[in-house]
């Protein structure tokens, strides 16, 4: 599923609500919809709740709480306790930002397009970076942020890795930011385990949970990266959004993702970044 979704409409909801909107289910429901029983069959689509404007919205608003707090300020604070970045390798975020100081001048974002799961658990934004001509270089540029639907504290989305660099000419601004949304895997229950009654007990019980690190949808390319090369996979809770970040032996850096699409793990994004970070 696409959707195009106007930039300056997501804008004022990051606003209102920063970092906070909310993308979907409670946390126990998270996309699955009414679990399958045996009598359903294999292969019956689930509800889909994930809600890429959302996801469009935490990264303005982050980008908004950098002008506002600091750059570094506001990528401590939006962080995710295991969010990695990369300077010549890949780096712990909270370890590397620690005690760096905010520039004076905030370089400035804005997505152009965002992914998410089908449980909208986890997704990726893209866009463009600019540095302000006063107090900065004015150098421009790209970036790729994954994101993490949080279910503890105050903020409902954390990155948990971000990487970049600079471009000869900046992107073209968009007025419609595009959002795309993984199908949703069919699923069911262990046979012989009826799904809760709604509102009962054990259904806020469930809610309650995070949900279950499920297998991925499908299979994705195996790791083709040299020797000498780090590789790391991530993945939506629902299997539904993959991804793998590969920092080569000469320090650029290859990302790539993968959605359910049409029965299938789809390439959806595609990036390698010249070493340096970003």
């Amino acid at each position: 599923m696409t959707r195009l979704i106007p930039t300056a409409i997501v804008a004022v909801l990051a606003m209102t609500t920063p970092l906070a909107a909310r993308s979907g289910p409670p946390p126990g429901d998270m996309g699955q919809g009414p679990e399958q029983g045996p009598e359903q069959g294999p292969g019956r689509p689930q509800r889909a709740y994930a809600n890429p404007s959302a996801l469009i919205a935490a990264d303005i608003a982050f980008s908004r709480l950098a002008r506002e707090k600091g750059q570094w300020t506001a990528f401590r604070e939006t962080a995710d306790e295991t969010a990695e970045m990369f300077e010549g390798k890949r780096q712990g975020a909270h370890a590397l930002l620690k005690d760096r100081k905010d520039p004076a001048a905030p370089v400035q974002w804005a997505p152009q397009a965002a992914w998410i799961s089908c449980d909208g658990s986890a997704g990726f934004t893209f866009g463009g970076w600019r540095e302000p001509a006063s107090g900065g270089t004015g150098a421009a540029g790209e970036y790729v942020t994954v994101w993490q639907r949080q279910f503890k504290g105050k903020l409902d989305w954390k990155w948990v890795l971000d990487d970049g660099q600079p471009l000869a000419q900046p992107l073209r601004d968009v007025d419609w930011a595009e959002g795309k949304v993984a199908d949703c895997p069919a699923r069911r229950r262990p046979d012989g385990e009826a799904p809760p009654q709604p509102g009962s007990k054990r259904e806020r019980r469930e809610q309650d949970k995070l949900p279950p690190l499920r297998p991925l949808a499908g299979p994705v390319p195996a790791p083709d990266a040299p020797p000498g090369a780090d590789s790391k996979d991530g993945q939506s809770r629902d299997g539904s959004l993959a991804w793998r970040s590969t920092v080569m032996p000469d320090g650029s850096r290859r990302f790539t993702a993968w959605i359910w699409k049409d029965g299938r793990m789809q390439e959806a994004f595609a990036r390698t970044f010249a070493g340096g970070g970003a």
